[in-house]
């Protein structure tokens, strides 16, 4: 108990600043409680994705930063003309260092030539288009810089993705088509910031069981240096990087627990099916937001509604999340615990719902905010479609995770138990917990709840809890069923072909080390398609059977690699491209049967003699080797091993052990004594030694 007491004064007062603890307790479980005042529209409200599309003129504007893939404008931060050309410059984002998927001209997609000149007969080659990706070395646009002496070298906007537009003039009869009338609206659709995955950097533990056994990650990922990142929507992954970043919350990367978001990762990084047949990660954030005009908590608590996500800080204050799933809850509160409590079932009149959409961002109709398909209960009299309430959760980018959030709120605005209840100091227990079962014979309720905020009473030492009532179905879903049809955008043309299958699907044993003992993983290399759009989804199983398991890959080399698997036993790996937004080509499998190579027998070490009168006292430490059986000590008067002769019997002892050996009527002079380790099979490992006792 003391150590949650620690850890309950840590959640209150800790490093998350002024109102921590309130801000974890707000943040915690934006869903069910928070879910409220979505749905009336109370509190602040965040940018929708189409707010950023526009260029706008603003003498000092806010720098935008961005997560995901996003479609943005920017502001413009130069516009000039000289000799009949218009020079533009328009800021996007802010620390990104991003990749470019799609030029815009008047939200029309179009293309660059070499030299960044748009194409298309109808510009008539007058609009050109040259980009910064927000590297922290860049230089300033040389192109701009030539042509408009306002615009200097100095200008590099370092660490801030930025194009410049030059527009040349053109015959008078031709400006019309050229630029329809208006100034060239620039915008792009990017990838945009870079993230640290533990799971990629092979310094990093991803996974320890609590008893000594730590799995690293695999890569070249460095906490410390951003310029080994790589792209990513996973949402633990972008929320850890909002938390820590200093244009985030700014609380640092060394205040975040990262065994614990690769651990999520890994939980988000499950797929899903949808409705039009894609399989996508289950939980992902495209997020923008404002550096001055929107409020950081605003911003992270619309992070967490779209993954369904809880957080808190560990009594070592660092940051712990949780993305969307249920697991069986370790703490139980019974009526030996609650001091009182008061209980309601269902909301109250003004806030139920006959219906729901989710308001997202949606690909296919150019990255903007959509409503879903309706979502409702099937049993209710009253018609779904008459008046359905909103919810905004705009960083979810896919119709499907949408709905899902969607499904998961209608339920906890349905008739549930919604209570608040007073316990003695085994509430602590529920710090750090998103569930907890309750068991009430005077209440007459039994069920697993949502922990909500919680709040340590110091003078009586008391815990006061929200709790929310759900169920595990909760987050089970059937795209088929549940999600309905998403939107499409206007004009859409026939599915496109089936992606194929890659090619050369090559497997191979990769030997790894576990504690003192052999293992082995599986890696996988396929062909180049030569599609750089393309990401890469590789799972592994028994080919006998059972759970498919996701294997780290590196899209850039088109490998993959799996965690430690059973040695001698038959897999099948499966192997399939993605795309952009998502859609999933056929499978490539391959089979092989690994095996771990036998271990080494370690030698004795910390062999030592030391003389006295007739005698030596002779010590050496066992090797840690699982498959140690005995180890011998052989002595000799002379420093040659032929000449030595075994000292007594087989020596057995634990792994590490240290044996002491006293060797007596001995003759004056010098001794040499060494060790060697044995197998159950006789095998034996390397000689330790000589070492010397001189004898008087």
């Amino acid at each position: 108990m003391p150590q949650a007491i620690g850890a309950a004064i840590s959640l209150l007062v800790g490093p998350f600043g002024l109102g921590g603890g309130a801000l974890l307790n707000a943040i915690g479980i934006p869903v069910s409680t928070g879910i409220i005042g979505n749905l009336l529209g109370i509190g602040p409200k965040g940018p929708r994705p189409s707010d950023g599309q526009q260029n706008v003129n603003e003498a000092i504007g806010s720098r935008w930063r961005r997560y995901g893939i996003v479609h943005s404008g920017g502001q413009r931060t130069f516009l000039e003309s000289s000799n009949g050309r218009l020079g533009i410059v328009v800021t996007l984002g802010t620390g990104e260092d991003s990749e470019i998927l799609e030029h815009r001209i008047n939200n029309k997609t179009v293309s660059l030539s070499g030299n960044g000149t748009v194409q298309g007969s109808s510009y008539h080659g007058a609009i050109h288009v040259y980009t910064r990706n927000g590297a922290a070395d860049q230089s300033a646009i040389g192109q701009i810089t030539a042509r408009f002496p306002q615009w200097t070298s100095a200008h590099r906007q370092r660490g801030c993705a930025h194009a410049g537009i030059i527009c040349d003039p053109v015959k008078a009869e031709h400006f019309t088509e050229a630029f329809n009338g208006q100034m060239p609206v620039y915008s792009q659709v990017r990838k945009a910031a870079k993230l640290y995955d533990p799971r990629r950097d092979s310094t990093a533990v991803i996974f320890d069981d609590g008893a000594g056994f730590t799995v690293n990650g695999t890569g070249p990922h460095r906490l410390s240096n951003p310029a080994t990142w790589e792209w990513s929507d996973s949402a633990p992954l972008v929320i850890a990087d909002y938390f820590a970043h200093p244009d985030g919350y700014g609380r640092g990367y060394g205040s975040v627990n990262w065994t614990n978001i690769a651990q999520e990762a890994a939980h988000a990084a499950e797929t899903v099916l949808t409705y039009s047949g894609e399989t996508i990660a289950r939980w992902r954030l495209w997020a923008s937001y404002s550096l001055v005009s929107t409020e950081r908590k605003t911003v992270l608590t619309d992070m967490l509604k779209a993954c369904d996500g809880f957080c808190w800080q560990d009594a070592k204050g660092l940051f712990n999340l949780m993305v969307g799933r249920f697991e069986e809850p370790t703490v139980v509160l019974t009526d030996d615990h609650i001091l009182s409590l008061t209980a309601t079932l269902g909301p109250e009149a003004q806030q139920r719902l006959n219906a729901m959409k989710v308001l997202y961002t949606e690909p296919a109709l150019g990255y903007r905010e959509q409503e879903s398909a309706t979502i409702s209960d099937p049993n209710s009299p009253v018609d779904p479609n008459a008046d359905p309430d909103a919810l905004e959760a705009f960083y979810a980018p896919h119709h499907n995770q949408a709905v899902r959030l969607g499904k998961l709120s209608f339920a906890r605005m349905g008739d549930r138990w919604h209570i608040t209840v007073l316990t003695n100091l085994y509430g602590l227990n529920m710090i750090g917990e998103r569930f907890c079962r309750l068991v009430s014979a005077q209440l007459g309720v039994t069920g697993y709840f949502m922990v909500g905020g919680l709040r340590i009473n110091f003078a009586d030492m008391t815990v006061e809890a929200t709790l929310n009532e759900v169920k595990p179905e909760d987050w089970e879903f059937d795209a088929a069923t549940d999600e309905g049809v998403p939107p499409t955008a206007p004009g859409d043309s026939p599915p496109p072909p089936p992606l194929a299958a890659p090619t050369g699907l090559s497997l191979s044993a990769v030997q790894i080390a576990l504690g003192g003992a052999s293992g082995v993983a599986i890696a996988a290399s396929w062909d180049d398609p030569d599609r750089p759009d393309f990401s890469w989804e590789a799972s592994y199983r028994p080919s006998a059977g059972g759970d498919w398991v996701p294997m780290l890959v590196d899209n850039d080399s088109r490998t993959a690699r799996s965690g430690p698997v059973d040695s001698g036993t038959l897999f099948t790996v499966r192997v399939r491209a993605l795309t952009i937004t998502g859609r999933a080509g056929a499978y490539a499998t391959n089979t092989i049967t690994p095996t771990a190579n036998a271990a080494t027998l370690g030698a004795p070490s910390l062999l030592s003699a030391t003389g006295g009168v007739g005698k030596a006292d002779v010590s050496f430490r066992m090797p840690t080797s699982p498959q140690l059986a005995y180890a011998r000590l052989y002595h000799s008067s002379t420093n040659v091993f032929g000449t030595a002769t075994q000292l007594g019997g087989n020596i057995v002892g634990g792994l590490g052990q240290l044996m002491p050996v006293t060797d007596t009527g001995l003759s004056s002079g010098a001794q040499y004594y060494w060790a060697r380790a044995f197998d159950g099979s006789g095998g034996q490992s390397a000689l330790t030694g000589p070492v010397m006792a001189t004898i008087s």
